[in-house]
């Protein structure tokens, strides 16, 4: 019982380090584009990632999170996740 319990720990470790956010684990569906910086200030410009797309299937949806390298980072939304694909929002 404790080895199918480590397994599970892991694996939920394993896919939050990986980025994956899911639709009932997060209401936050938004993709976003990353530009980081080495300091605080962001005047030390190292470079630029973006969310790596959507994923899922039938009512869970998640987004496939970049790793961005430093705490400090300008975020930019680029599109929603959604069940049918990812789509542009009006309020963009």
């Amino acid at each position: 019982m404790k080895i199918r319990v480590k397994a599970l720990l892991v694996g939920a470790a394993l896919i939050a380090a990986a980025g994956v956010t899911t639709a009932s684990a997060q209401a936050d569906l938004t993709a976003y584009s990353y530009v980081y910086y080495a300091d605080a200030a962001k005047t030390a410009y190292l470079g630029e990632v973006s969310d790596r797309g959507c994923g899922g299937w039938g009512s869970n949806v998640y987004v496939l999170r970049a790793n961005v390298p430093s705490p400090y980072y300008d975020a930019t939304p680029i599109y929603v996740c959604t069940g049918s694909g990812p789509m542009l929002p009006n309020d963009f």
